[in-house]
């Protein structure tokens, strides 16, 4: 019994070894530290101070059609927003009166035309009798009298006749350019007299953009200024031009002036429609410019984290201008200097951080 006792510490040392003897260490890497982010460096472009603006649409050219004679309205071939071409029939006026003016004319005229062709034989008999001597001078000189007096006539009635066909076409209302009507004055039944205006159109080759502006903002504007244009109509088509005038545009509930654009039709544009207006006031040259995305809010108000040897610092910032995806820093950030761009909503000043192109 005392031997068996004895051998119980020593086995238990030996299946002890394994596990404590063995002399072998851990070698699992320890887990990285620090925020992942992204990085890039603030750079130095100009930027343009923009104010932006919702107007709309209209046609540069919008012409009045007026009645060309006097008559009464027969028929309408076209109403409101309907999009014509150039000649197109826009209305019909009665041409009763004017077609019997026509056929007098005409009847006139070939009333005219046979007296005319018996008188101009009559003074070519006469000139060979007077050359026989066989009439006297006086009677041949009265015959070519006459046949001038016809000449003279029957000048008259044509003259007459192109007059009532020209009339005669009028009662026939055409569109004197392509575009849409835009207005409508005029109803089937109506008695209009010449100049009364019939129709309105507008037409899309050429447009205007009215911006409206607040009356504070306004101060800041001048002809000459450059304009970028959008429309819903055409998301990625744009059209640039520069505002020709400020109009007043006073209301009861709206104080704004009205910024006034000619611009060329880049496309699908048409009047009424919706335009976005970006007026350029001014450019700030080698603005420094950070990602949208770097710039964040604080309680110590807007700020930048700034990558050093690992590390986030934070810089509040004061910014400008924000375009395409960039914001203008007027303070707090150089050129050249590497700011956090994605991660950096999670940063914090002094918080140790790992690059993504780097990470383990």
């Amino acid at each position: 019994m005392p031997r068996r006792i004895a051998l119980i510490p020593t086995l238990c040392l030996v299946l002890a070894l394994p596990a404590g003897c063995s002399g072998k260490k851990d070698e699992t890497p320890p887990a990285p530290t620090g925020t992942l982010i992204s990085v890039t460096e603030a750079t130095v472009q100009d930027v343009p101070v923009v104010l932006k603006s919702i107007g709309r649409l209209e046609s540069r050219a919008a012409p009045l059609v007026a009645a060309e004679i006097d008559g009464r309205v027969l028929e309408l071939a076209v109403d409101e927003g309907a999009e014509i071409a150039a000649g197109a029939t826009l209305a019909e006026l009665d041409a009763t009166s004017v077609t019997l003016e026509v056929r007098a004319a005409k009847a006139d005229l070939g009333r005219i035309g046979a007296l005319l062709a018996n008188e101009e034989r009559r003074v070519e008999r006469f000139r060979t009798l007077a050359a026989r001597e066989l009439i006297s001078r006086e009677q041949l000189e009265d015959a070519e009298a006459q046949l001038a007096v016809l000449r003279a006539q029957r000048d008259a009635v044509e003259a007459q006749l192109r007059i009532v066909e020209d009339q005669l076409a009028k009662t026939v209302i055409r569109a004197p350019l392509a575009g849409r009507i835009q207005k409508r004055m005029v109803s089937v039944g109506d008695f209009v007299r010449r100049g009364s205006p019939l129709f309105e159109i507008a037409t899309s080759a050429s447009l205007r953009a009215l911006l409206p502006v607040p009356e504070p903002l306004a101060a800041r504007l001048a002809p000459g200024l450059a304009v970028k244009l959008g429309s819903p109509l055409t998301p990625d088509t744009h059209a640039t031009g520069v505002i020709t005038e400020l109009r007043p545009a006073v209301g009861a509930a709206n104080r704004a002036v009205w910024a006034i654009v000619d611009v060329e039709n880049p496309g699908a544009w048409r009047p009424d429609a919706t335009v976005r207006g970006e007026i350029v006031l001014a450019t700030h040259a080698d603005a420094v410019v950070v990602p949208g995305q770097s710039v964040i809010r604080r309680p110590a108000g807007e700020v930048v984290y700034v990558i050093r040897d690992g590390r986030a610092e934070q810089r509040v910032v004061g910014t400008g201008e924000r375009l395409e995806g960039l914001v203008e820093i007027i303070a707090g950030v150089a050129a050249g200097e590497t700011v956090a761009v994605e991660g950096a909503a999670y940063l914090s000043d002094d918080a140790p951080v790992r690059l993504a192109g780097n990470a383990p």
